[in-house]
């Protein structure tokens, strides 16, 4: 029960975090939706529901145009997308849960995107969704984007040429 309330506490920060965020960038200007798509291997109950959590805050604060993926795959190291089709609309940023994470195999979330410099905005979104992703799995994993691992970015570099990011 204890870990249920500091799992719906953080979840509420986690919130509030993304709504500050997505209230500064909103100055004055239409902007572009932001489209993610949350790649699931998981299969433990505690990280569905963490991922479940993850993706309703982030649905919930309109920051992103958000889809989901349950993926079952042999390895955390598969290419999880490999058997989709390529969908008509490319991504901004991937989300990959990598199924390590269940038994601890794997300490990292990837965050797959371009590469974005930190003075571009989109670097302020993609470290927001870093810490927030942080806060869900803490302890259990933490985000890596392409900046900080070769994985991400040579799965970025794969969905480029196949037309899953844009």
């Amino acid at each position: 029960m204890k870990h249920i309330r500091a799992f719906i506490i953080t979840s509420i920060l986690v919130a509030l975090a993304i709504i500050s965020t997505q209230a500064i960038a909103q100055v004055d200007q239409e902007r572009e939706e932001i489209r993610l798509l949350i790649v699931d291997e998981t299969k433990s109950f505690s990280s569905t529901m963490r991922v479940g959590a993850l993706a309703k805050v982030l649905d919930q604060s309109g920051m992103v145009d958000l889809a989901v993926e349950m993926i079952d795959v042999e390895s955390s190291y598969a290419d999880p997308l490999a058997d989709l089709s390529t969908p008509e609309q490319p991504y901004d940023l991937i989300l990959i849960i990598p199924k390590g994470i269940d038994d601890t195999t794997i300490a990292n979330i990837w965050l797959v995107s371009r590469y974005y410099e930190k003075t571009m905005p989109q670097y302020m979104l993609l470290a927001s969704l870093s810490e927030i992703v942080n806060q869900v799995f803490k302890g259990n994993a933490v985000a890596t984007d392409v900046s900080e691992d070769l994985w991400p970015a040579s799965y970025a570099s794969l969905y480029l040429t196949e037309g899953w990011l844009r």
